[in-house]
């Protein structure tokens, strides 16, 4: 007979709550590896609350209830906030929001006092310093106390203004969030997966990690963007209303998180917090709950703060999209730079409305992180259109039969040996010749966006492969009917459908070329901007880093990218193949008086385009000499706008800037 359990003391939990939420604090805070979601995190910390509650003998100063949780990472100088960077409760129901509500209208006098009410975006926070009007410095949460100093990187975000619209004098510390959009996250994505580099997991991550970066001009490179939603309250405060503040930053040049909208009771709150819920997904950027907070500031300052966030707000949570399943097995595959990625298949599960049947584990360093073996039972997590991801490993459901997933030594695919950079996470096939990587560079050079070679998909390219009827890329351009009638399902007509789309692949111009070799860190617009400014797939070959550096858009990184795969003997031979096939594209500038009438000019696309597509309208901008810019500002000289035009469109007409038809941009094109 088994010996019963002794149930912990209520001194014994506290202190094993304490230690497992600094962990989850140094996992979240310093190493953006959270293992929990932030549902399971709030559960401890009200459970280590409520001891406290029952037991205040025991609290100590060190509580992750009495002191702003997390610490400051030391990779960058650090800088103590003049005012703490306080979080905010979360709440998860009506029930709670109401229990907050009453306690803010016993705290304050009033029976409705008016509310303000946000979306909370999922980012980083951020404070930004302004001194006399100008950015002075920038500073991550951190531990709340103290932050890092990432002004430098700050200042590549292009919402963030340097200096202010209007004069100021003095201090004014205002904060925010950093993210991307999620249709900006996914382009970037995309950018990485066809430079051979590894994906970022979500939007949240991918801005912390590149507002982080060593190197400022990485981070110029991703398209990071900053809302604020509150400054650093003094004594002194400027502001009697919160809407004020926005009202300011707005006047000052500074986005603010929008929408925002006032409401004095309970129900109207719940209304607006369950209509964004039903509706996150259309957002242009994700956001995990509302951020509900009392308009008047004197009253905030009556309520005051708790050790770690304020009285006078609280965070509504949207319910987590997440699901438990079971690992059934683990699939590798190999990109066409050789990095090996492993993929979970799961026991089919309901999450977010969509059946899941697999999910990303990104590298091998993840798995291991994650303690995950197969067979292991895990949490998985599905946000807006992101791959769905495992966020945990519940380890009380193991039953002893699981097996550890071990690193590949060989490659999945070839059994070539394997090889992993220091610094890097990703594990390569070191084989060129692996048949994966060549299907992969051959479907990436076939698609849409390269040489559009259509018919030429991922079960032809496997087959030719296989068959050993090409070893590169120029090899298409050799293939003949005959070759085609030998693969499964084709017959004379499709053969000669295929040899139709090559002769026309042959005529795609210097920058789908470019953009189809797969030169690492180079996607379409890099590949747009070196044949504009080289003309010739041999000039980009043979110019030096220094003047690569000197063409718009190229930083260090993807000039050393671009020398490094010019220089490889294997490349040099498939070019010198491609041009004896009679490919070797120049850029052709556009016509004298387009080029008149563009040269120079910055334009600016909004709505939809019916006759042309907007990356198409954008490239003809470029090649007549002008700029396609994403944004209206007093640079723009036109705005082209299209159907159901936005907020671009009321822009360009507050500023006086010549607005053009579809029609009438076709016309000064052509």
């Amino acid at each position: 007979m088994e010996k019963e359990k002794t149930p912990p003391t209520p001194e014994s939990e506290i202190n094993a709550l304490r230690q497992e939420i600094r962990r989850h604090d140094h996992l979240y805070y310093v190493l953006d590896r959270p293992e929990l979601s932030d549902r399971e995190y709030d559960l401890l910390l009200a459970r280590l609350k409520s001891l406290e509650e029952k037991h205040p003998a025991l609290i100590t100063p060190e509580s992750p209830t009495q002191r702003v949780s997390g610490i400051a990472v030391t990779t960058f100088s650090q800088i103590k906030h003049l005012v703490p960077m306080l979080s905010l409760d979360n709440t998860y129901s009506a029930e709670d929001v109401q229990a907050w509500i009453d306690r803010v209208q016993k705290g304050v006098g009033q029976d409705s006092p008016t509310y303000v009410l946000n979306p909370k975006i999922d980012g980083l926070s951020l404070s930004l310093m302004y001194e006399d009007g100008l950015l002075s410095h920038a500073a991550t949460r951190g531990d709340g106390e103290t932050g890092e100093d990432v002004t430098l990187n700050t200042r590549t975000i292009k919402s963030v203004p340097l200096k202010l619209r209007k004069s100021i004098s003095g201090r004014m510390e205002i904060r925010g969030e950093v993210y991307m959009d999620i249709n900006d996250f996914q382009k970037m994505n995309q950018s990485l997966r066809e430079a051979g580099e590894e994906p970022f997991a979500n939007p949240r991550n991918a801005a912390a990690g590149s507002l982080r970066q060593k190197d400022p001009r990485v981070t110029a490179e991703r398209p990071l963007k900053f809302f604020a939603h509150s400054f650093a309250d003094t004594n002194e405060s400027p502001f009697r209303l919160y809407t004020d503040f926005l009202t300011a930053c707005e006047d000052l040049g500074v986005p603010v998180v929008k929408p925002y909208v006032t409401e004095s009771s309970v129900l109207d709150v719940m209304k607006r917090c369950r209509e964004w819920e039903t509706t996150r997904d259309t957002w242009p950027y994700e956001i995990d709950g509302v951020v509900i907070r009392l308009n008047d500031v004197h009253q905030q300052k009556t309520l005051g703060f708790t050790a770690r966030s304020p009285r006078w707000a609280i965070a509504f949570k949207f319910q987590a999209r997440q699901a438990t399943t079971r690992v059934l097995d683990v699939e590798h595959s190999v990109g066409r730079t050789g990095v090996i990625t492993p993929t979970a298949r799961l026991e089919p599960v309901l999450c977010a409305g969509v059946t899941i049947s697999n999910a990303t584990l990104h590298n091998y360093d993840e798995i291991k992180r994650l303690g995950l073996k197969m067979g292991d039972t895990v949490l998985i997590e599905r946000a807006g259109d992101v791959i769905p991801k495992v966020v945990k490993v519940i380890e009380s459901k193991r039953t002893g039969k699981e097996t550890d997933i071990p690193t590949p030594t060989r490659c999945p695919m070839c059994e070539g040996p394997v090889t992993k950079t220091e610094g890097e996470v990703a594990v390569r096939c070191a084989n060129v010749s692996c048949p994966a990587q060549l299907e992969r560079r051959l479907q990436h050079f076939a698609s849409r966006g390269a040489m559009d070679i259509e018919g030429m998909g991922e079960a032809v390219v496997h087959q030719l492969v296989r068959l050993e009827k090409i070893a590169d890329v120029a090899d298409l351009f050799s293939l003949r009917k005959v070759d085609f009638l030998q693969l499964e399902l084709f017959a004379e007509k499709r053969a000669e459908n295929l040899m139709a789309a090559m002769k026309d692949a042959k005529r795609r111009p210097l920058d789908r070329l470019i953009f189809g070799l797969g030169i690492k860190n180079i996607g379409e617009k890099a590949a747009t901007v070196l044949a504009e400014s080289f003309g010739s797939l041999d000039a980009v070959a043979q110019a030096t880093e220094d003047e690569l550096t000197r063409v718009q858009d190229i930083g260090p990184v993807v000039a050393q990218s671009i020398r490094n795969f010019f220089q490889d003997a294997r490349v040099k031979e498939t070019i010198k193949k491609l041009k004896e096939l009679g490919i070797d594209p120049k850029f052709k500038k556009t016509a004298t008086v387009v080029k008149a009438l563009i040269s120079g000019k910055t334009f600016v696309f909004t709505g939809e385009l019916t006759s042309i597509s907007r990356p198409e309208a954008e490239k003809k901008v470029r090649e007549g000499g002008g700029h396609a810019t994403g944004s209206v500002s007093k640079k723009t000289d036109y705005v082209v706008a299209g159907e159901k035009a936005g907020s671009k469109l009321e822009k360009a007409k507050k500023r006086g800037i010549q607005i053009l038809s579809e029609e009438a941009f076709l016309k000064m094109i052509n």
